[in-house]
């Protein structure tokens, strides 16, 4: 069985500038694909994982799925999330992003945004689930 968690990231790239936005989201691409860490986050199921060059975004949710950071593809991910990090904080404008998960217990929520975000992209939300 294990402990199960819903999770959920949004990597865009948005500005002023359309020419600057669309070079540092194709170079952003460019070394994550070429990166052994995060390549594979490429060749997951369109379902789970989507790049959506037209709006300059990255997309990647997952439910009911086992969130162990000792998981290769949940390294994948976290790899991935670090070269987002890693661009927040060489400054660049352009790139934003909001991770979240949510586990199996009512006070196990994970948030985590930077850069260039906005709080409409992504949120956590508990709902009450009822069979009537």
């Amino acid at each position: 069985m294990g402990y199960r968690s819903d999770v959920a990231y949004t990597i865009r790239f948005s500005g002023e500038d359309d020419t600057k936005v669309k070079q540092s989201f194709y170079t952003f691409l460019a070394e994550a694909k070429a990166n052994p860490e995060t390549a594979g986050c490429f060749l997951e199921d369109e379902d789970h994982f989507n790049v959506v060059e037209s709006a300059w975004t990255i997309n990647f949710h997952a439910s009911d799925v086992k969130w162990y950071e000792s998981y290769e593809d949940v390294q994948m991910h976290e790899a991935l999330m670090k070269q987002v990090l890693s661009w927040v904080d060489d400054g660049n404008e352009y790139i934003g992003y909001i991770f979240a998960r949510i586990g199996e217990e009512t006070n196990d929520t994970e948030q985590n945004y930077g850069g260039n975000w906005d709080g409409d992209w992504l949120y956590l939300k508990r709902e009450i689930v009822k069979d009537w």
